[in-house]
């Protein structure tokens, strides 16, 4: 039976640590059952455990909270025995009442439903975020950071290299005409004159070559901060791309977040209100039997002996089937059957037949293997 609780240490909250305290209470300590594992429940931990031959450490397991369990149960059975020993001149309705309530709070079908709803949230919340660009923005930033500075060599300029033929067969052209005509003067012969005329006709294009020189670097500088602006532009996409994506999963997460409070708080007001519910009625019919006995003025209205009730098995009311089906189907949605078909299971006995009617419905929908 102990396994079924939670371990609880200092800093832990909610129902669990509510029901340690109560059992705590029953051991002897003076609690305030606030759901907080602080300071004084740590102490009230340690001081059972040191009495009790147990591990001390502060931190209730599986071996503390079978230990507390069992000594509640028998503190219960002892104090309810003697109640209802003592209740002379009380009837027995009242009698077994106050005796089952005596035994301690127990969190009703509404109350236990509405915690399921709660932990079944776990299995809706998104994953972990993974981008879809982390790699392409990887290789870019390389890309970019590793880029050579601007140097610029004529001899790798395509543009260059197209200049420079063209000028040089205009240059030979130019040369083979000047000499040509340099040699009709002289009577068709060659001269030292020709070849000079020819040598100066070529190197005049070679001048007009160089002078292009810093408009094709100022060309090719061009062109290397186009390539950079374009593989920043890609970039950016990207990075813009990523960040949508990830604010798309924060709203999801901050909506599942919302979710799950909600939840969580609909549970805690409800117990809250369940538990307010117990103490009234434990008051009530403390008071009636007290009425009873100074009614009865010395005459026996029962042997002091609580009748048992026979333990009957009630259909969940609407409110706590309506949480089943909610928790049931938040745990196909999450993809966990498992624990769908374990919650369906426990209360399976005590469904409507228009209750498993609707579960039925749920499960087929959530591609559940099993249905009622």
């Amino acid at each position: 039976m102990a396994t079924n609780y939670p371990k609880l240490s200092y800093g832990s909250s909610g129902a669990s640590v509510r029901q340690l305290q109560q059992a705590l209470n029953e051991a002897g300590y003076a609690l305030d059952v606030d759901g907080g594992f602080g300071p004084k429940t740590k102490a009230a931990v340690i001081d059972y455990q040191k009495k009790n031959g147990l591990a001390v450490d502060g931190v209730v397991g599986s071996e503390t909270w079978g230990s507390l369990m069992g000594s509640s149960a028998k503190s219960t059975t002892k104090s309810s025995s003697t109640a209802k020993q003592v209740l002379t001149g009380v009837s027995d309705e009242t009698a077994d009442r106050l005796a089952a309530l005596e035994k301690g709070y127990s969190e009703s079908d509404e109350v236990r439903a509405a915690l399921a709803v709660s932990q079944s949230m776990a299995a809706l919340q998104p994953e972990a975020y993974v981008s879809s660009f982390e790699d392409q923005l990887a290789a870019l930033y390389e890309e970019l950071a590793g880029r050579p500075g601007f140097a610029y060599d004529p001899e790798q300029d395509a543009a260059y290299q197209h200049y420079a033929a063209l000028y040089a067969d205009l240059g030979r052209e130019a040369m083979t005409d000047t000499m040509g005509q340099a040699a009709a003067l002289t009577g068709g012969y060659g001269s030292s004159y020709a070849q000079t005329a020819g040598a100066q006709a070529y190197g005049a294009y070679l001048q007009q070559l160089s002078a292009l020189l810093p408009e094709l670097e100022q060309s090719a500088l061009r062109r290397y901060e186009a390539e950079g602006e374009a593989l920043s532009d890609r970039y950016d996409t990207l990075q813009q791309q990523e960040e949508q994506d990830y604010r798309r999963w924060q709203e999801e997460q901050e909506r599942w977040r919302k979710e799950a409070d909600a939840a969580r708080e609909a549970y805690e007001a409800l117990r809250k209100q369940d538990y307010t519910a117990y103490e009234t009625m434990l008051r009530h019919y403390a008071d009636k039997a007290a009425d009873e006995q100074k009614a009865a003025d010395g005459k026996k209205m029962n042997s002091g002996k609580a009748s048992t009730p026979s333990a009957v098995k009630t259909s969940l009311s609407s409110a706590a089937a309506e949480s089943l089906e909610r928790a049931v189907n938040n745990y196909l949605k999450g993809g966990d059957e498992e624990a769908a078909l374990a919650l369906v299971q426990q209360y399976a006995g005590r469904l409507t037949p228009a209750q498993k009617q609707r579960m039925n419905k749920i499960l087929t929908a959530g591609g559940a293997a099993v249905t009622l």
